[in-house]
This record gives C-alpha cells, structure tokens and sequence, in this order.
C-alpha cells in the first residue's frame, strides 16, 4: 500500500490546502493529513480544534486518515514507517524552502523519506492561513480562502484579535 503523509499547521486549514490534500489523495492508496504543533509558532486555534476543523472539512474522503504530532514531521514518518511526504508549493519562495527541507528529511530518514512536490494551482497561489486569518480579523470574507463549514469558526475567532 502507498501511504502519504501531508502536515501542515492549518490555523486554519485553507482551500489552497484542501485542493492539494484531493490531488494527493488520487495519487496515494492512503494519505495521512498530520495536523501538527510548532513551538515556535503562535496559533489561534488549540491543536485539538485545528485537528476537528481539518477532520469536518476533509470527512467526504474515504483514504484519508486524520493525525496530529508535535515535533519534526520526518520524525513521524520514520516513526510510523512511511516513505512519502506531500508538500504543496505556491511560487518560487515555497519551492527553494521546500527542496531545502526535503534534502534535510532525506538525510535525516537515511535516505527512506522522500518528498512529493505538488504545485499549487493558479487560483491558490495567493491563499494562506495568514491571509485568512487576516481577513477575518477584519470581519472580511474568509469563504474565499476557508470552506465554508468552517467560516463562522474563523470569523468568530477573529473578533479577538480585531483591531481596537
């Protein structure tokens, strides 16, 4: 069985996000999407909700599995035994940081981790969670950038963090 394994932050989980997770999901038998935790990062959404939101958006799938780790995502591949990562890249700034870390993860797995590029498509190229987030923050329309199940979560978490 080919297994792929695509991690992100997802705070939140975007449609730029979801176009690569159906895209991988047609190329693998199984993909594994790992919501993840960075240390370093400052999130709006706990873990635990960035994992339900990911789970709400993605749940018409029948080969996708849901997960969340904290710490290096080679760390979980090498862990669970699976050889493919799935990245989405939106422009050049994206491709040269993640061919940087994809040498790293090949490295580090001893060579068993290998990692699959997907290009964004044209309407994606500018969606992030930033934007999102941003967007919302000033009550904007989120469904351009988030699925629309998740659009009241977004814009209601946003009032927190509008400007006074």
């Amino acid at each position: 069985m080919k297994v792929g394994v695509y991690s992100g932050s997802f705070d939140p989980i975007t449609l730029g996000h979801q176009d690569v997770i159906k895209r991988a999901a047609q190329m693998f038998d199984k993909l594994i999407v790992v919501v993840c935790n960075n240390s370093e990062k400052k999130y709006w959404f706990s873990l635990d909700e960035r994992t339900e939101m990911v789970k709400e958006v993605l749940e018409d799938y029948d080969n996708i599995e849901i997960d969340n780790y904290s710490g290096l995502i080679v760390n979980y591949l090498i862990e669970k035994n699976f050889t493919f990562i799935v990245r989405g890249v939106r422009n050049q700034e994206d491709c040269a940081l993640e061919l940087y870390f994809a040498d790293g993860n090949y490295m580090i797995s001893d060579k068993k981790v290998d990692t699959v590029f997907i290009p964004a498509m044209k309407e994606y190229i500018h969606t992030s969670s930033t934007a999102a987030r941003e967007i919302a923050r000033y009550g904007g329309k989120v469904e351009c950038y988030v699925d629309k199940r998740i659009s009241d979560r977004i814009l209601e978490r946003g009032k927190i963090y509008a400007p006074k």
